[in-house]
């Protein structure tokens, strides 16, 4: 069927990728003239509570998104619904899924791989700070442009903290949301959630980059889980000696199973790998934390096999349950369909998954479940109901006991229980065998009878008595072989019902014997299993406990090595300096200028020669006042001779003017 060709205000260009819900395209928003991606979900084939799941899933994302403006975060423009499709109109992004990259052939360059992670770490520190946990951080929702760039994207299960959001925009606690593989501990158990589950699935992702694999893996969701809560995986120095040690010293932290022991924030989280990418150490020595394996914490339990099914605080939503029955349908492990009975006790498959846990675990009645088709769900799974086997199982005790038919061409046949195995075949056989023979000897006998005693006799003169006597002796010789055949019949069946009760205990006897010598089994498996899983985590807690305490052995002796080199350091220094000082004092001591002096007590004030400079600078600056003194009073008498000549000169002046002008000039 044709695709739509538009979807609200924006033309569909072309399909950019498939999936079992729905499709994303590439369109062009005509208002604004650039490409958009829009994710749809057909949810006019879906049943009405999970459609309104999935619309609320994009309402959800949008309003995720809306407060996050980053740029390593994918933008959503607008959402809605339009001819039986929900969709979500999403920035375009030219580039591919980080998915790619790590499971491509060619290795990203160490670098690149913290330049990744840092821009992932900055846009989640981001996003916590708007109060928005991701909670399905994967490889498949991280996206690199074309220019390298990091994108996160698919906020869909995201998690808002807001107070003022309600219960069906929140995803509330006691739900397990996420993919398995990148779940953190407190989500497969369906704890409370925060900031630092986004930061343990982000740390599964630089595993990943470090090592090439995923750090936790198994044959099924519960056996996956299971390591995720209990398991601590190999270093990723231990898997690529390429790797630095302080690298598993950031990915320990990042991976601790108590949420404390992590990183505070994903921004801590990224200056730790930055610096270790400049080649320092991860962290700084005030603030370094040590991780410890858990030997002083008590393990959490991974959910029990047999463990009864806990009621759901919240309702589950149908999108979650069809991703989590995904991964499993195809699975051999009963673990993976009880975990799921237990996260989805009123699931849409919970029947089907316990007929599969009887399958698989070789229960009676598994074989033959008595089920039919019902409906085929979006998913292509098919569901199966039960149909009543009261009908069955007496319809086939009744042709246990077998039909006999009589006659001399009689035949026997002994109908198989539906329920019997083939080892009882050659029992059910001589069964038969031995009434058939029986029958035979009847016939034998009925055959002899009647040519002994009712085959006529030759002709003879007829008369009324006779033939009347011969036809009752006829009429009673007939009854007589029809009751032997009737009570050798009634016989035979009685025997044959009694044989087929006997055999049928004898084999319900054997089948609770095998159920009952399988079940010890079982369970000695899993108390062997148990007991290995203890003294396993028994080794890993010791192990731990001495690296610990080798580490800290280790700190504690570069510490005191570190203070003894810098005490050495401080008696050298002040050895050269005390050196420098008597070197200085020596060549001033007989100085008479005070310049030398305020020199030495600049760079050293409270040295040991300070007190005689101090002294010495105070005579030689009395001293030089002294002299200043003398030469001002000097100069002060030498200014009153200098005034006294220059008033007698003037003095003498003024007497000669005195005399000149007294003198006559004689006329003529």
């Amino acid at each position: 069927m044709a695709g739509p060709q538009t979807l609200g205000r924006y033309q569909i260009q072309r399909v950019l990728g498939k999936g079992a819900m729905g499709v994303v395209y590439e369109a062009l928003d005509p208002k604004l003239n650039r490409k958009v991606a829009i994710k749809t979900i057909l949810i006019s084939q879906l049943d009405e509570e999970t459609a309104k799941d999935f619309s609320m899933r994009f309402v959800r994302e949008a309003h995720a998104v809306a407060r996050l403006n980053h740029p390593n975060i994918v933008q959503v423009y607008d959402f809605g619904e339009e001819g039986g499709l929900a969709y979500l109109v999403m920035e375009f992004i030219r580039g591919s899924e980080l998915k790619s990259s790590l499971t491509g052939n060619q290795p990203l360059d160490r670098k690149e791989c913290v330049r990744i992670m840092c821009e992932l770490l900055e846009a989640l520190d981001f996003a916590h700070d708007a109060g928005v946990i991701h909670r399905d951080i994967k490889p498949a929702n991280v996206m690199l442009d074309s220019q390298g760039r990091t994108k996160l994207t698919d906020f869909g299960v995201a998690r808002v903290t807001d107070a003022d959001r309600t219960n069906a925009e929140r995803t509330q606690a006691g739900t397990m949301v996420g993919t398995p593989a990148y779940m953190s501990p407190e989500q497969v158990q369906g704890h409370k959630v925060d900031r630092r589950t986004d930061i343990f699935s982000a740390g599964i992702i630089l595993y990943q980059f470090l090592t090439g694999q995923k750090p936790f893996v198994g044959e099924g969701a519960w056996t996956v889980a299971k390591k995720i809560i209990l398991d601590d995986p190999p270093v990723p120095s231990s898997l690529n000696v390429g790797i630095s040690p302080e690298f598993d010293r950031v990915v320990a932290k990042a991976l601790a199973k108590n949420p404390e022991q992590r990183f505070a924030t994903a921004r801590d989280f990224a200056r730790a790998l930055r610096r270790v990418s400049e080649g320092k150490p991860a962290f700084d020595e005030e603030e370094a934390t040590l991780v410890v394996p858990r030997g002083n914490q008590t393990p959490t339990q991974a959910p029990h096999p047999t463990a009864q099914a806990q009621t759901s605080q919240s309702r589950t939503s149908g999108e979650m349950e069809l991703e989590f029955w995904r991964s499993i349908k195809d699975s051999e492990d009963p673990h993976d369909f009880e975990l799921y009975v237990r996260q989805f006790p009123q699931g849409v498959y919970a029947s089907l998954a316990g007929r599969k846990i009887a399958r698989l675990r070789g229960l009676p009645g598994a074989e033959d479940s008595g089920t039919r088709p019902l409906e085929r769900t979006t998913d292509g799974t098919r569901l199966y109901k039960g149909v009543p086997r009261a009908e069955a199982e007496a319809k086939a005790m009744h042709e246990t006991a077998g039909r006999t038919r009589s006659g001399a061409e009689t035949t026997v046949r002994l109908a198989p229980s539906s329920a019997a195995e083939p080892a009882s075949a050659p029992a059910g056989k001589k069964s038969s065998m031995f009434v058939a023979a029986v029958l035979l000897l009847l016939a034998a006998a009925g055959a002899a009878a009647y040519f002994f005693v009712i085959k006529p006799s030759p002709p003879a003169p007829s008369t009324p008595g006779i033939a009347a006597e011969e036809r009752a002796k006829r009429e009673a010789a007939e009854k007589a072989r029809l009751a032997a055949e009737a009570q050798a019949k009634r016989e035979a069946e009685a025997r044959a019902q009694r044989d087929a009760e006997l055999q049928a205990k004898r084999e319900s006897e054997a089948r609770a014997q095998r159920d009952a010598e399988l079940q010890a089994r079982r369970e000695a498996e899993l108390k062997a299993k148990a007991a290995a899983e203890l003294r396993g985590t028994r080794d890993a807690e010791a192990k731990g406990k001495r690296e610990t305490q080798a580490r800290a052995q280790r700190e504690a002796d570069a510490q005191a090595q570190r203070e003894a080199q810098a005490k050495a350091q401080r008696e050298a220094e002040a050895k050269s300096r005390l050196a420098a000082e008597t070197s200085l004092w020596n060549s001033i001591r007989a100085s008479s200028n005070p310049a030398d002096f305020q020199k030495y007590l600049g760079r050293y004030p409270s040295g040991q020669y300070a007190d005689p400079a101090r002294r010495r600078l105070a005579a030689l600056e009395e001293e030089q006042k002294r002299i200043e003194e003398g030469k001002l009073a000097e100069d002060r008498a030498q200014r009153v001779q200098a005034q006294a000549r220059e008033a007698e000169a003037a003095k003498k002046k003024k007497e000669a003017e005195k005399r000149k002008s007294a003198i006559i000039v004689p006329t003529f």
